[in-house]
């Protein structure tokens, strides 16, 4: 299997992840009380702890190695704050306010942000292909979250707020930890990111005060929250991005709302309309258009 076509399988599941962690957490925010910066805060330390045992099996001590160096420190402490725990707390926080589509419309605004940023950062213009999957895998997020009308959104000030600074966030955590991911690996990345994220949040978002109706439900879709969208999403997506370049690593990663769409209707009992299969088409022709006809 060649370097892309894993990076695109581990950003694809990446984002299929976050797809059912979005359904998951709307359940428990409707049908359990929870809240997000709540939920945010024991998804970061549970998915922490649980990451850096799984990269203390492999390479025992040397999962300290990032904090031996002032620069790779320094690194992982914005990545902490500013990539992972500014992240899934606004994520979390729009889907709170307002729906799991929303949310992810507006957090999908991030790979316009990403790109730009490295047409900036390299100094050239966009090939007609970045062009063209880019436009059609926003386009199909944008059918599926507002079937083709922006006055559907009908959100709050706050969920508007949180999704853009989700936007802002998503771009950050796609660019910033490239040299850290190449340098330390996946694991120790992602999981000093939520741990020292969930640690730094914990006093703030006052954990030990634990809302909500608690019942095996409950449990069930906390643990799936903390195991697949989160431990599997994160480290899938984020070594899919190693692989693949920010670029291309988010627009893979667009899966997200067909998933969560499709999870919504098995779930939540979501019925779709012509505009979702609309928006379904576009992503999965952007998603396989750059993975058939971009070979670099």
């Amino acid at each position: 299997m060649s370097q892309n076509t894993k990076g695109m399988c581990f950003a694809v599941i990446g984002g299929t992840c976050w797809g059912l962690s979005g359904v998951m957490g709307k359940y428990l925010f409707d049908e359990r009380q929870l809240t997000a910066v709540w939920l945010v805060t024991v998804r970061l330390l549970a998915a922490g702890i649980l990451m850096l045992a799984l990269a203390w099996g492999k390479r025992k001590n040397g999962i300290f190695d990032v904090w031996k160096r002032k620069d790779s420190a320094v690194r992982q402490i914005v990545f902490c704050i500013f990539g992972m725990a500014a992240c899934q707390m606004s994520y979390f926080l729009a889907v709170q306010y307002s729906n799991p589509g929303t949310a992810t419309v507006l957090q999908y605004l991030g790979p316009v942000l990403i790109m730009l940023f490295c047409l900036i950062r390299d100094r050239r213009l966009p090939k007609m292909l970045e062009i063209a999957v880019l436009v059609a895998v926003i386009a199909g997020v944008f059918l599926l979250a507002t079937h083709g009308s922006p006055g559907n959104l009908a959100i709050t000030e706050q969920a508007l707020f949180w999704g853009l600074i989700s936007a802002v966030t998503c771009a950050v955590y796609n660019i910033q930890p490239e040299k850290l991911l190449k340098e330390f690996g996946t694991l120790e990345t992602v999981g000093w990111g939520m741990l020292i994220g969930g640690i730094l949040a914990a006093p703030v978002t006052r954990v030990w005060e634990v809302p909500g109706v608690w019942d095996s439900m409950t449990f069930f879709m906390m643990a799936g929250v903390i195991l697949i969208g989160t431990v599997i999403a994160f480290g899938c997506y984020l070594h899919g991005v190693a692989l693949l370049g920010p670029v291309r690593g988010s627009l893979f990663g667009c899966v997200e709302p067909l998933a969560a769409s499709v999870l919504s209707a098995a779930v939540l009992g979501q019925v779709f309309e012509m505009m979702d299969v609309a928006g379904m088409a576009c992503i999965i022709i952007g998603v396989t258009a750059l993975a058939v006809f971009d070979k670099k």
